[in-house]
């Protein structure tokens, strides 16, 4: 059984302490769908990914569970999730996590509107705001988890919740992290509305998988950020996604 109510006060849990006051010019930035850190190896090859990185955005990440110590004694980053349900029976519960080695200005979070069909649960999205060294703009990052098997109406609409995010800020922007487009149709959408936000795609050298239908589903959008290295890891195995590691400079502070 699972249930999908959401409010502040359940949906959302911040965790750990960030090691710095402000981003500097450069920043070490993971990306991971961690399909629910099922995999035996995912602590040992999570471990190893993180150390050395400025922010973590995380998919299907997961709460209530013996991994959350990695989580709640962090001092190297801040943690904030946002729940897209919770196992009633087992109380773990799943969402999108981003861990910072800043602390965060502002969070928010949003549940799609519609519902995946058989399990009847919502995807997720998160957005922090950190500080940038000598600047008075924000870095605003947004970590995503689309809606999958629905049509193609209600995966725009979720898109467009996305977007709307996106509309009051005028620095340099994140967004990452499983979009679900496994057809032409849903991908040409996502860049489309991508480059009327001016947001440019991290283009990044990897092989599709035959379990995406042979399509990339993870994806990278910036603004105001210039790309210094981008990495798939093909050798890590604990989980259906790739992790995919980039470093990213601040325009402005070049």
């Amino acid at each position: 059984m699972i249930s999908s109510r959401y409010s502040k006060v359940e949906s959302l849990k911040i965790m750990g302490r960030a090691s710095k006051p402000v981003f500097g010019p450069s920043i070490n930035i993971l990306i991971w769908n961690v399909f629910k850190c099922q995999k035996k190896a995912w602590r040992d090859d999570f471990i190893t990914l993180v150390h050395n990185k400025d922010l973590v955005l995380l998919q299907e990440a997961i709460l209530n569970s013996p991994l959350d110590v990695h989580f709640n004694k962090s001092v190297q980053h801040q943690w904030i999730m946002a729940r897209s349900f919770r196992n009633v029976k087992t109380n773990i519960e799943t969402g999108v996590k981003t861990g910072s080695t800043v602390t965060a200005k502002k969070h928010y979070f949003s549940a799609s509107t519609y519902s995946e069909p058989i399990t009847q649960t919502k995807k997720m999205l998160l957005a922090t705001v950190y500080p940038l060294a000598n600047l008075e703009q924000s870095l605003l990052v947004i970590n995503c988890h689309i809606i999958n098997f629905v049509s193609f109406n209600k995966f725009s609409s979720h898109l467009d919740q996305v977007f709307q995010m996106l509309e009051q800020h005028n620095g340099p922007i994140l967004l990452a992290g499983d979009f679900n487009t496994w057809n032409n149709k849903r991908l040409k959408y996502f860049n489309e509305i991508a480059k009327s936000f001016g947001l440019a795609e991290v283009k990044i050298k990897r092989q599709p998988r035959i379990n995406h239908l042979f399509q990339h589903l993870d994806h990278v959008y910036c603004r105001g950020l210039e790309v210094t290295d981008a990495f798939v890891h093909t050798n890590i195995h604990s989980s259906d996604h790739y992790p995919i590691s980039l470093s990213l400079r601040n325009l402005q502070q070049v």
